[in-house]
């Protein structure tokens, strides 16, 4: 039984390598310029065009209006103030629900991840996207020591050309360096535990803007950042904000 069926498996494979063996096979070189005429399917020029629709529906939602232009140029963009101060309020809620007793010090958004400004007008969610354009970005919360957090601002952020964007906090640039930092209206205090609001990418190690210092994971939201920005636009329904001397810049 064995060699008859070893037999049939041998026969049938000769068979099958036979027939591959006498089919021609044709090739024809097709130049990828711009004498080619793209064929057109209309299936999926349908499937597209309904896609793209229901694309141009969400992204042309009109969430909010910008009361006057907002700007994302560091050291003191009104947009990035806007932005940082959002992230400062969405760590105050998510700590209410975590930890009701501790609240969040200040919050840090890295100016390179805010793409574009925003000018006066309406703000869609297209729009939205091209400003915040990452869809990993998550808000974190972060333990800092003080003297770590010192590390960071006067050895990361020290020169004016590496400011970043921050909420509850007060920096002196003088000279092109830091001068001072304040957070909460007070000077850094070296033995205490700061929590800090940032987004996930700047915690493990984006911008360099964390190197070299320690830190402690804390939370991680459940949403993208983008998102929670959307949701804040709708609710406020109008966005003004203006230089409130978070960043002071002296000679």
């Amino acid at each position: 039984m064995r060699k008859i069926l070893a037999t049939t498996i041998l026969g049938l494979s000769v068979l099958f390598l036979s027939t591959v063996t006498a089919q021609k096979h044709e090739s024809q070189l097709i130049r990828l310029d711009k004498s080619i005429e793209p064929r057109k399917d209309s299936r999926i020029s349908h499937y597209y065009d309904s896609i793209n629709q229901i694309y141009q529906q969400y992204f042309n939602n009109v969430v909010a209006e910008a009361e006057n232009y907002l700007g994302n140029k560091a050291p003191d963009g009104t947009l990035a103030n806007v932005l940082t101060d959002e992230l400062f309020r969405e760590a105050a809620i998510a700590m209410s629900l975590i930890e009701s007793s501790v609240v969040p010090d200040l919050a840090l958004l890295n100016f390179g991840g805010i793409r574009e400004p925003i000018p006066a007008g309406t703000i869609t969610v297209g729009k939205i996207f091209s400003v915040l354009p990452f869809d990993n970005n998550y808000m974190v919360l972060i333990d800092i020591k003080g003297s770590e957090l010192r590390k960071m601002f006067f050895n990361n952020l020290r020169k004016i050309e590496n400011a970043q964007s921050f909420s509850n906090v007060r920096l002196v640039h003088k000279g092109g360096i830091i001068d001072s930092v304040t957070i909460g209206g007070k000077p850094i205090d070296d033995n205490r535990l700061y929590r800090m609001a940032t987004i996930n990418f700047i915690e493990n190690g984006g911008d360099k803007i964390l190197e070299n210092v320690a830190t402690s994971h804390v939370y991680t939201d459940s949403q993208p950042f983008r998102t929670r920005v959307i949701e804040y636009f709708k609710a406020q329904k109008k966005i003004k904000r203006i230089k409130d001397g978070r960043v002071v810049i002296l000679k």
